[in-house]
């Protein structure tokens, strides 16, 4: 497993933005890997790095082993972010990790993301926060019967009022997380943020995207080579 699997970021065109449904023209998005959809693990280092960042916090609490692989993920994704993020791009807007599926005070709520940025971003002037929350646990759509709707999951999520208030946000938000796959947590946590903070853009940062083959087939895992441009 390494930092070196992912690539640069790089901004999701019109094809690509098809592979994700809930996306618009609008938003404006970034990835530095394709996930294999599947396989799991064993599709590569990409997906190693995933499933190891993703460990339940109750698994890792009770298996050392777990715990060790989910740490180095958190530092491999870290370098990974940091490689792909120029200072003056960290520096210029607040970073918010999407909320994990479990509230709060759940002993499966996973921190992961804001370790990921936290370490990424530790010799800048960053502003990193948890603006963001869900009220009650929703699986994610793979282990439920039906996919969790739009409006549910809205309903869920939350702003952490006490975080917002503590000093202003900067010039922009970067909603982030580690896969991309339809949009639909993308596009509900930036809509809780445009209702509280309307006249700041919000966009996204994904390690990670699962991509689909034009008829429907994921495709295998393709580091990125363009750049971001920043």
């Amino acid at each position: 497993m390494t930092a070196r699997s992912f690539g640069k970021a790089v901004a999701l065109d019109d094809l690509a933005r098809t592979d994700h449904p809930h996306l618009t023209a609008a938003d404006q998005c970034w990835c530095l890997a394709r996930y294999v959809s599947g396989p799991g693990y064993r599709a590569g280092q990409v997906n190693q790095l995933i499933a190891n960042l993703k460990c339940a916090p109750s698994i890792a609490a009770a298996d050392p082993a777990r715990a060790g692989h989910k740490r180095r993920a958190i530092e491999e994704a870290a370098i990974a972010v940091r490689r792909a993020v120029s200072s003056g791009w960290a520096e210029s807007v607040t970073w918010i990790p999407i909320p994990p599926s479990y509230p709060p005070g759940d002993r499966n709520y996973d921190d992961r993301l804001m370790r990921v940025l936290r370490v990424a971003f530790a010799s800048d002037d960053a502003d990193v926060r948890s603006l963001l929350y869900q009220v009650r646990t929703e699986p994610a759509d793979h282990l439920r019967v039906r996919r969790l709707s739009v409006d549910r999951l809205y309903e869920s999520v939350r702003v952490n009022v006490a975080a917002l208030a503590c000093r202003p946000v900067r010039a922009s938000i970067v909603l982030f997380d580690d896969v991309l796959t339809t949009g639909k947590h993308y596009k509900c946590c930036e809509r809780r943020l445009l209702q509280v903070l309307p006249h700041v853009p919000v966009s996204g940062l994904f390690l990670a995207r699962r991509a689909l083959s034009a008829r429907g087939r994921r495709l295998p895992r393709q580091p990125y080579q363009r750049a971001l441009g920043r």
